[in-house]
């Protein structure tokens, strides 16, 4: 595809910012409901216009879970969103433990429990996690919108009882995936929307990384109107690579939006970098 989708460090930020448990997605549950027919390029704008943002502000308290084999834990994270631009803000645990900015190019960090920060390139931090990192990514999760969708891309509707899938391939590149077919040298990613037959929302996506052995779920497991918005409400993302499986819950409070905040962080001349 020509636009790539990224993970891992919606965890420098969200974990250091960031996971609690991916459900099934709740959305489905009326039996009552018939699936009415849908043409692959009226999915498509479905989406197209769900990718949109439009407003240009957006703050938010979100409540994290994380959980992996190696940690369980639960803090809250302050998100000033500037659209298109950086978000950044403050993690805390009955104290701020720290802060963090979030740019087209960077991610800044800095732990004020260590006395130290962390400063690098989206591009370094790809490198670190054998993933490539985009700000798009961070961005259209955070706002629940659909993850890497690109309009030039050319898309195949997946049949199913109760919803819409629509995907970057055709069912039988998944198939080869499964039985470790696949030319990965060819097929960078796979991506499946799967969209509410009622309101023609996403509700999930799923990502398939070969390369990268990675597959990441993400659940939008209800939203709100907020001034004339659908915003998250709760949102649940499951991390699987052969290391191990992390999951985040991410809980929203109220949002406010267009309220235009001032996204800057400090970094106290006695801090060092962070091993």
């Amino acid at each position: 595809m020509t636009k790539k989708i990224t993970i891992l460090k919606t965890l420098i930020t969200f974990t250091l910012i960031v996971v609690a448990v991916a459900c099934g997605n709740r959305r489905h549950e009326n039996s009552d409901f018939k699936l009415k027919n849908k043409s692959d390029k009226e999915l498509e704008l479905a989406l197209q216009d769900q990718s949109k943002v439009g407003f240009d502000y957006f703050n938010v308290r979100i409540g994290i879970d994380l959980l992996s084999s190696t940690q369980n834990n639960s803090f809250s994270a302050y998100v000033k969103l500037n659209v298109d631009s950086a978000f950044g803000g403050y993690i805390k645990k009955t104290i701020i433990l720290a802060t963090y900015m979030v740019n087209q190019d960077s991610v800044t960090f800095v732990n004020k429990l260590e006395d130290c920060y962390f400063n690098k390139s989206l591009d370094y931090i790809s490198i670190l996690f054998g993933t490539e990192l985009e700000f798009e990514f961070f961005q259209e999760l955070l706002l629940g919108k659909p993850i890497g969708f690109d309009i030039k891309e050319k898309y195949k509707q997946i049949n199913a009882k109760d919803h819409y899938i629509l995907s970057s391939h055709k069912k039988r590149a998944y198939k080869k995936l499964e039985q470790d077919k696949l030319d990965i040298d060819d097929e960078e990613m796979l991506i499946q929307y799967h969209i509410n037959g009622e309101n023609m929302l996403v509700d999930r996506i799923d990502i398939e990384i070969p390369n990268d052995t990675t597959s990441i779920e993400v659940n939008y497991l209800s939203r709100k109107a907020e001034e004339g918005f659908m915003v998250p409400e709760e949102t649940a993302i499951k991390i699987m690579n052969p290391r191990d499986t992390l999951r985040i819950g991410m809980n929203y409070a109220p949002v406010k939006l267009n309220d235009r905040k001032e996204i800057s962080i400090k970094i106290p001349d006695s801090y060092i970098e962070c091993p």
